[in-house]
């Protein structure tokens, strides 16, 4: 994985330092970004990976807070365990 700063600028954001960051995806996995992207209607790939970032750092927080989880499908409610 590589990082490079790169100043881009447009007409919202002019002067807002970005990193640019290559990622290398399996078949699969970059198979599973595009449908993620579809499913989503993210206009880039790079909307699906910063939703993905900000959902995990949700999650992240949540966890590190003792936090449980639930899933409510068809009226039941079921606590789910998350192993990473």
């Amino acid at each position: 994985m590589t990082t490079k700063t790169k100043k881009e600028s447009s007409p919202d954001e002019e002067g807002v330092k970005r990193h640019r960051v290559q990622l290398d995806f399996s078949p699969e996995a970059y198979e599973r970004l595009n449908r993620i992207r579809t499913r989503s209607d993210a206009a880039t790939n790079a909307e699906v990976v910063r939703n993905a970032l900000r959902l995990y750092d949700w999650f992240l927080e949540q966890t590190s807070k003792d936090a449980r989880f639930q899933i409510v499908e068809n009226g039941d409610v079921k606590e789910i365990e998350f192993f990473f």
